[in-house]
């Protein structure tokens, strides 16, 4: 006779699913601050990143944020992002904006007593909150027409390397499609090795995009972020 587990858990299949705003902030929020860049990972650029690249997706777009549950409801890993980059910006402002607490995130015009506030880097992240900077891409109308969805995608270390990647940029894929987009991209820095390999792997190129003005010689290098695209 076979050993059951004692514990059901035990059993659980990760699988990938729609964001639930009722219950899956919390997680999702804990993955985000659990995978962020090494350079970033100290206060008050985690805050402030979150309210960049986590909590504008879940609060204006969740029916294009995707999951990754454990199999007992627990988020571990996410794909997030929208169907227009543009519409997404103009959303942000007039929907996430007025709720961000000025105490957590000063608006980029008031001088923080905090020195750490006032590096050009965080009042860049700042500016980036009230005034939603979300995609290396929006200065160039003609690549975001091309590539108009975007996307940011997190999992935590002992979920990796086990298909949920992709399954996680799928089924995003098939939801901005079916919402009329043709393209998605993403910004990414440039030392995510590993990163970068994966998303080649499934599909994504280096942007054709002069994003400098020159300043690197290359496309889609922007300082030391690169945009990668994928045709839908």
């Amino acid at each position: 006779m076979p050993i059951l587990p004692t514990d059901p858990f035990d059993m659980a299949t990760p699988f990938v699913r729609l964001y639930d705003p009722s219950r899956d902030f919390t997680n999702g929020l804990h993955v985000f601050f659990t995978t962020i860049d090494q350079g970033l990972d100290y206060e008050p650029a985690r805050t402030i990143g979150s309210h960049i690249w986590y909590k504008p997706y879940v609060s204006v777009t969740p029916d294009t944020c995707f999951v990754l549950d454990d199999g007992t409801g627990r988020v571990v890993g996410y794909c997030i992002g929208a169907a227009d980059t543009t519409t997404f910006a103009q959303r942000w402002r007039e929907e996430f904006t007025p709720l961000v607490d000025p105490a957590l995130v000063p608006r980029p015009e008031v001088r923080s007593d905090d020195p750490l506030m006032e590096k050009d880097y965080i009042k860049g992240f700042r500016e980036a909150v009230y005034n939603a900077h979300c995609s290396m891409l929006q200065p160039w109308p003609e690549s975001s027409q091309a590539y108009p969805a975007h996307l940011h995608i997190d999992i935590l270390p002992e979920f990796q390397r086990q298909g949920h990647g992709k399954a996680l940029i799928t089924a995003f894929s098939e939801a901005v499609k079916s919402r009329g987009a043709k393209g998605v991209h993403l910004d990414m820095v440039q030392h995510n090795t590993n990163g970068r390999a994966f998303y080649q792997r499934v599909g994504f190129q280096l942007c054709s995009q002069i994003l400098d003005g020159g300043e690197s010689g290359q496309t889609g290098v922007n300082g030391i972020v690169v945009t990668l695209v994928k045709s839908l």
